[in-house]
């Protein structure tokens, strides 16, 4: 597919600051792109954006996330104009391919021209861009709205299994997290991302996620508390009862929940049963643990103008409440074991019944017990 076409596939919505998701930048109204790279070459433009939509607001930084296989690559952008001047983003790459490039500009509106430049790749491949945002760099100016009247809290409320932040090799935060002890609210968001496949890439898709927001962004830590990837693993992000990154002005008391994936046009990731069952599970831990009003649960785009967590995902919300709400009947435990093994496979969609609730899905709670011992069990 043509490049112009392509990032007629990068970045949707306007009027984010810093702190929450940027102004999320679009070329031609359109989001996420990818262009090949040919060996032998470099040096040369292998793509151009063209001028982008003019996000809201002033900004001086650019920040674009995405996959680069071979790293002979670099990225130029610049504000069109009668002289435009080229700033060089400055890229960090993980050895996966996982990467995210950053530039500061003069302040200002307007929008940019992107650019990718080869040096030289050694063999053909494809780059995608997950996304770019737009910022001017400042302080997040939270508003704390009254906390509503929570159920009965239960301290002895037991975790799901989750994987802590040693096991993905966490760094620790850049600065003192502040605490937030008695959440009342919890929020879906989607990475924007890859779209995992195993235990061992999305562990690695959350060191980078962790890497893209501290020095990225420049927050003290990876936004969400919680990530959750398509085959049902839950992963431990910022920790619990302290304030969260994820919603930018609505961070307090707000627990954040982010699904590995971009649940969103152009790529249409599907969230899977196993994903959906395991967001279900925690929900309900959390309901019980603090007193949270199931019906609290809302997706990104509740609470801002943006894509997240994507149509797919968003579209999962109502049952998800219901699920938080829920106690799952006790599952014979034949049909019990043929429904954990299946639900890890199938994706949400036409025909599949989300095991969220009720004696249809696997009884996670009870995995949580046999769990609770374990080294990875956070509770």
């Amino acid at each position: 597919m043509r490049a112009d076409l392509l990032l007629a596939l990068l970045l949707a919505a306007p009027a984010l600051r810093a702190g929450d998701l940027g102004s999320e930048l679009t070329f031609a109204r359109r989001r996420g792109v990818e262009f090949q790279v040919f060996a032998g070459s470099g040096p040369r433009v292998v793509y151009d954006s063209g001028p982008s939509d003019v996000p809201d607001g002033d900004w001086d930084t650019l920040l674009i996330q995405g996959e680069m296989p071979d790293p002979s690559l670099r990225f130029a952008a610049s504000r069109p104009g009668a002289a435009e001047v080229w700033v060089e983003l400055q890229i960090h790459r993980f050895p996966n391919g996982r990467f995210w490039a950053k530039g500061r500009f003069r302040k200002g509106a307007g929008g940019l021209r992107l650019r990718a430049v080869d040096d030289g790749a050694k063999t053909d491949h494809e780059v995608a861009l997950y996304g770019a945002e737009v910022f001017a760099e400042g302080p997040d100016v939270s508003t704390t709205p009254a906390a509503p009247s929570r159920g009965p809290m239960d301290p002895g409320a037991v975790s799901p299994p989750v994987h802590g932040r040693a096991e993905w090799r966490a760094l620790p935060p850049t600065n003192p997290l502040s605490p937030d002890p008695l959440p009342w609210r919890i929020t879906l968001h989607h990475s924007d991302g890859r779209y995992t496949t195993s235990l061992a890439d999305s562990l690695d898709e959350t060191r980078f996620i962790q890497d893209f927001h501290q020095n990225g962004r420049k927050w003290s830590d990876i936004a969400y508390h919680f990530v959750v990837d398509p085959l049902g693993n839950i992963i431990e992000g910022r920790p619990l009862e302290t304030l969260g990154a994820h919603t930018l002005n609505n961070n307090e008391g707000n627990v954040g929940i982010v699904l590995l994936g971009a649940y969103h046009a152009p790529k249409n990731d599907k969230p899977t049963a196993a994903q959906l069952a395991a967001v279900g599970t925690l929900g309900r831990y959390l309901v019980r643990r603090f007193g949270i009003d199931p019906a609290s649960l809302k997706g990104h785009r509740d609470y801002k103008q943006t894509d997240c967590p994507g149509d797919l995902a968003y579209t999962t919300l109502a049952e998800l409440r219901r699920a938080f709400g829920s106690d799952p009947a006790p599952a014979h435990p034949a049909r019990k074991k043929r429904m954990v093994a299946a639900a890890p496979t199938e994706p949400y969609g036409e025909g599949v019944s989300l095991p969220l609730s009720g004696g249809e899905g696997p009884d996670w709670d009870q995995r949580a017990r046999n769990s609770a011992a374990s080294p990875s069990a956070t509770r």
